[in-house]
């Protein structure tokens, strides 16, 4: 079936096609996104390195090597369009744009207007100067992140206020759905927040401190900024 696609994420999606065969783009997306993912962690991540590079090993032995070429380069596109443009869902719309809405679960992803929306609503920069005065850094929490729309309208919302929301902010995520959680993951990742993602029921078990969900073996994802800058500490 032939996917219309808007102009902005038309190679993108070529790409994804180049891929397919035997596998659905269910598959191939949900793939990209946890080997892109598991490759940011094992930056740093040296006590769960050799578990992850042999889940990376596991997902990419399932693609030929000109494949794994491909996979390659659909990353190398995403991280051009979020330099060129960080401000967006561009994962969420991504999805979106691959037909994948009707299927997984139903999910569907929030416009990126309604995001900005709720960043506007939720910002108050008196509470913004006061904590980045007396700490150097303002906490965001969003128990249900998706993939991350709200807290990328958020570090919009910081800059629009003068703010380096690379450096004076730190984000702490829960999903529930692990691609979404990964997809929130990947592009906080690549946009250089500091920011953590805990896996999980937010009502059943939601985030407490870094330190109490780490004792406890929580599934947690932290960017290389939140461990370079030794966040966990902070959070």
């Amino acid at each position: 079936m032939k996917i219309k696609v808007s102009s902005e994420y038309k190679q993108l999606v070529d790409l994804f096609n180049k891929l397919t065969g035997s596998k659905n783009l269910w598959e191939i997306f949900n793939d990209c996104i946890e080997m892109y993912a598991l490759a940011f962690k094992n930056i740093y991540d040296i006590k769960n390195f050799e578990e992850n590079e042999k889940r990376y090993c596991n997902i990419a032995s399932n693609y030929t090597k000109e494949q794994m070429k491909i996979v390659t380069e659909i990353l190398a596109v995403i991280t051009e369009m979020i330099e060129e443009n960080p401000f967006r869902d561009l994962l969420g719309n991504l999805y979106m744009q691959l037909n994948m809405g009707n299927d997984s679960q139903g999910q569907f992803f929030t416009p990126y207007s309604i995001a900005q929306l709720t960043a506007e609503t939720a910002f108050d920069i008196k509470i913004a100067d006061t904590e980045i005065k007396n700490k150097g850094y303002v906490t965001i929490n969003e128990p249900s992140a998706g993939g991350g729309a709200n807290m990328i309208a958020f570090c919009e919302l910081l800059k629009k206020n003068g703010y380096n929301y690379q450096t004076d902010c730190i984000i702490v995520c829960q999903e529930l759905n692990r691609l979404t959680a990964m997809m929130c993951y990947v592009v906080l990742s690549l946009m250089g927040c500091q920011a953590v993602i805990k896996i999980g029921d937010t009502l059943k078990k939601p985030f407490t401190n870094y330190i109490d969900e780490l004792a406890k073996g929580s599934d947690l994802w932290e960017t290389p900024l939140f461990y370079v800058n030794d966040c966990y500490l902070k959070v």
